[in-house]
């Protein structure tokens, strides 16, 4: 079974890390702006060894609003404040199994 990460928003930046106790790797990192959709969608499958990971989402803003839309197999994980603060307003960490 493949695991599939969607991301359809990103206003401004995201980081997606997976790690495991023996180190961490990047799985992505999008930069975007004024409420534009993104699409990017990766398998885990295809870039990590089989394992057990922890998967920490990272959402940056810039100023402004900040949304931030990422599926990781079928599971939804969303963030939205039209008065975010600048810098780091939003993390979110998983458990994924490949």
């Amino acid at each position: 079974m493949k695991t599939a990460i969607k991301i359809s928003q990103c206003d401004n930046e995201l980081y997606i890390i997976a790690s495991t106790g023996a180190g961490a790797s990047e799985v992505c990192h999008i930069s975007s702006g004024y409420n534009d959709p993104v699409a990017y969608a990766v398998n885990l499958n295809s870039i990590l060894p089989p394992g057990k990971y922890d998967l920490t989402l990272v959402g940056i803003n810039w100023g402004g609003p900040a949304a931030f839309a990422v599926d990781v197999g079928g599971t939804p994980y969303t963030y939205k404040d039209p008065n975010a603060p600048v810098g780091v307003v939003w993390s979110k960490t998983i458990q994924v199994a490949l």
